[in-house]
């Protein structure tokens, strides 16, 4: 009777531990780098058109009236000519196939002391008009400066014949050396003008320092464009009947983020040189991110659970799960099931209860917009310690089919609104001379990682993408 107390508390001890329910336990962190899948570059077209008028105007206003003017006889070596040059009428500026053509109507007047013997004969006084014409292949160095290089070649509009009896007045032969000097410094003070209303520098300059700074598209979602240039080239110029033309392809990367303001930590402050090329392929490839949370994977898991147990039928097993929770596992995931169920191997029976714990690799299935989880091992604990009876169960081909039937994630909704997204975002006035416009026709995700709190779908969308920019 002695040993009662103790067999008693034996029993209640035995009962005690038979009755306790075994519990969900996150797995211990693996030491591992979270890497990021690389985001893609693509090339931004960049149309820049300037308009001839624009052009002609600019030099119209910096070139004035009185374009030349000598008025003394004894300056460039004793000529005995006074001349004054006149901007007959506004420059007009045209394109060829292959430059630019500035067409400049000029009026000269000039007083010619007429020497015979070394002493003044006659003072002869003269107008007259001509037409020159600059001809130029503009092109951009490195360093975005606009070169012209124009030459100007003289058209004499209406020569007139000065007859002194014994002879006449040949007078591009007289003062042509002159004019044509004045010619050169025209072209060279055109260049120069040219150059400063067409800053290239500046005008693309601007618009690049702005891209340093995240766009916002959608101050609802939180939802901002970030760019982050590389590199810029430039196509040979080309030119229509009114413009001319000039593709710049900006080396980029593109991203779309939602729910907070990116940083744009590597960005180049400053204008990379430019770089020449015969043509680029201009689809645009845009980052975009979706994630689904551990905390949204298990509030599913469990709402699923609650509604109704997954119930994993075979001919040799009736397993009920009760309860599934997902962690983070390294790069995988680790899926924990609560387990009640029984196993039959020939006509014995075995009864199943406990802890299952599960290690699979997500996967994107591109026909369903799913991500899934395949692959399972299940963690050596489970084999070892929870379920030594259910050994052969763990190794069934078709228990693992079951289970990744039931670890199916729909996307196709994230899928959706990323592509809306990216269609907003290469649509949109950014700047008030600053446009975009493309077309998404493609979006895919392009890798999966797994982060402590995470499971990260990188999505690159594939389209066009046009920048314009106005007012130049």
């Amino acid at each position: 009777m002695k040993n009662i107390p103790l067999l008693l508390s034996f029993i209640l001890l035995t009962a005690l531990f038979a009755c306790k329910t075994q519990v969900i336990q996150a797995p211990k962190p693996i030491d591992v780098a979270y890497v990021a899948p690389v985001k893609q570059n693509s090339f931004i077209g960049l149309p820049i058109q300037i308009s001839t008028r624009g052009m002609a105007t600019s030099i119209n206003k910096k070139i004035q009236i009185e374009i030349y003017k000598d008025d003394k006889f004894d300056d460039n070596g004793n000529d005995n000519l006074k001349l004054t040059v006149l901007k007959r009428n506004d420059f007009i500026v045209n394109t060829s196939a292959d430059g630019i053509s500035i067409t400049a109507p000029l009026h000269i007047d000039f007083v010619y002391n007429l020497k015979a013997f070394g002493a003044i004969e006659k003072p002869i006084n003269q107008s007259l008009n001509l037409t020159v014409v600059f001809n130029t292949t503009p092109s951009i160095d490195r360093d975005w400066n606009l070169k012209l290089n124009s030459k100007g070649k003289i058209s004499w509009d209406d020569l007139p014949v000065i007859n002194l009896g014994f002879t006449s007045l040949n007078l591009p032969d007289l003062f042509g050396s002159v004019i044509q000097g004045q010619v050169n410094k025209m072209a060279l003070k055109i260049d120069q003008e040219a150059a400063k209303s067409i800053d290239i520098k500046k005008m693309v300059g601007d618009a690049y320092k702005n891209l340093s700074e995240p766009i916002l598209l959608d101050s609802i979602h939180k939802a901002w464009l970030l760019i982050n240039p590389k590199n810029v080239f430039i196509t040979p110029i080309t030119y229509t009947n009114e413009e001319m033309l000039l593709k710049l392809g900006i080396n980029t990367m593109i991203e779309l983020v939602s729910g907070y303001k990116p940083k744009n930590d590597s960005f180049l402050t400053t204008l990379p040189p430019l770089r020449q090329t015969n043509s680029f392929n201009d689809q645009v490839k845009i980052n975009l991110s979706a994630n689904i949370s551990f905390d949204q994977i298990n509030e599913k898991l469990a709402q699923q659970f609650v509604e109704k147990p997954i119930l994993l039928e075979g001919d040799e097993y009736k397993i009920n799960i009760k309860e599934a929770k997902a962690f983070p596992y390294g790069n995988k995931i680790m899926i924990a099931l609560d387990v009640d169920g029984k196993v039959s191997k020939g006509k014995i029976g075995k009864g199943i209860k406990g802890i299952i714990y599960a290690v699979g690799v997500p996967n994107y299935n591109a026909s369903t917009k799913s991500l899934e989880v395949k692959q399972f091992d299940f963690e050596i604990k489970t084999r070892d310690i929870l379920l030594k009876s259910a050994t052969w169960l763990l190794n069934s081909k078709k228990f693992r089919e079951s289970l990744e039937k039931q670890m199916v994630f729909s996307i196709a909704t994230q899928l959706n609104d990323a592509k809306k997204s990216a269609n907003d975002a290469i649509n949109k006035k950014w700047l008030d001379y600053l446009d975009l416009s493309g077309t998404i026709s493609s979006i895919e995700p392009a890798g999966i990682y797994i982060t402590p709190n995470n499971l990260n779908i990188n999505i690159t969308t594939e389209g066009t993408l046009k920048v314009s920019l106005n007012g130049f």
